[in-house]
């Protein structure tokens, strides 16, 4: 009974330990990890909930400087936008274009090869792929 107890705890302490790991965020060193093109595909309250299709590119600039560009849906039209970033505390903090003084803040949920996905900002959830 005993083993069969410590089998069970363990088990639930693996359990959650994978579960903890697959949702930590990637805590970024600098810029250099997301200078490049990136190509926002979609947009999501949650990571598993429905996601909206979107197609902008985001570019992010050594210098600091995003650009994003492409078809806003919120305008309804094609838009450019360009503002200042910055990596602290390993996020990424912009300026809120609009709004003077005011930053959004994007955690990297997930940075693997090709793919990111950034938690934060507005929309909740951005699901990139590298250009």
């Amino acid at each position: 009974m005993k083993s069969l107890i410590k089998h069970a705890v363990h088990g639930v302490l693996g359990l959650t330990a994978l579960i903890s790991v697959a949702s930590a965020e990637v805590a970024l060193k600098d810029i250099s990890e997301i200078v490049g093109t990136w190509k926002l595909e979609s947009v999501s309250a949650a990571i598993d909930k429905a996601r909206i299709p979107e197609n902008r590119i985001w570019e992010f600039r050594p210098d600091g400087v995003i650009v994003t560009s492409g078809f806003n849906r919120h305008f309804n039209r094609n838009d450019s936008f360009q503002f200042t970033y910055k990596v602290t505390n390993g996020k990424i903090i912009t300026d809120d274009p609009g709004r003077a003084g005011k930053t959004i803040d994007y955690a990297v949920y997930k940075k693997e090869g090709d793919e990111l996905i950034l938690k934060g900002g507005l929309e909740g959830f951005y699901f990139f792929k590298k250009q």
